[in-house]
């Protein structure tokens, strides 16, 4: 279990280059420059920042915890020092090029966190919890693509807007919300039904999200 959570997201960016039709030398690059940040950030919190340790006694800071430190700041963070560094490209480059990056930070990261604040471990922190944090990672980066590539083209209606940040916030939140919960102690199989929804749901939108788009 805990080899899976260290492997999933390495080898699914390894599938991930095998599917591109691009030199792959960019890519790596950008992969072993989020693997840098990662190994770089995550020696600072071993060292020289406090752990919170999750307790099952408040679904809210857990939440709050997991969603701010966990999911919106580093991505936010990450976005951000990669739209910066590559702003001389065009925007439909960058914004093709930005998963490599997610992925190689955390593929550290992610297994970092889990194995310093998710004790005891278990099925769901070593198994649930790294494919919701990878399907997140693919769904927040094909929404990029529609908001960054396609609004900047005008490309997108009003509803097919709404329908993308929709999307765009539950991927964000509701890893989180599910974690919580489980944390919480809430129900065993009701947290696997929230868990299975969320990924059903997550592939779903991924495989048949564009041309749901096109009808709207």
């Amino acid at each position: 279990m805990i080899l899976f959570a260290m492997l999933l997201i390495p080898l699914y960016f390894a599938y991930w280059l095998f599917e591109q039709k691009k030199p792959l030398a960019p890519f790596l690059f950008n992969a072993f420059l989020g693997l840098f940040l990662a190994a770089v950030f995550c020696a600072y919190k071993y060292f020289f920042s406090p752990y919170y340790f999750l307790t099952p006694d408040s679904f809210v800071r857990n939440f709050i915890h997991i969603e701010l430190e966990q999911i919106l700041l580093p991505l936010a963070v990450l976005t951000a020092a990669f739209l910066f560094v590559y702003k001389k490209d065009k925007m439909a480059v960058r914004v093709q090029n930005i998963f490599p990056f997610y992925a190689g930070f955390f593929a550290v990261y992610l297994p970092f966190r889990i194995l310093n604040e998710s004790l005891p471990y278990s099925a769901f922190g070593l198994f649930a919890k790294p494919v919701m944090f990878l399907l997140m990672l693919l769904l927040a980066n094909k929404c990029q693509e529609y908001l960054f590539i396609s609004a900047q083209r005008a490309l997108l209606t009003a509803k097919q807007a709404v329908c993308v940040w929709t999307c765009f916030v539950l991927c964000l939140i509701l890893p989180a919300a599910i974690e919580a919960l489980w944390i919480l102690g809430m129900n065993a199989f009701f947290t696997i039904v929230c868990f299975l929804i969320y990924g059903g749901a997550a592939v779903l939108c991924l495989l048949k999200g564009p041309k749901f788009l096109e009808r709207l």
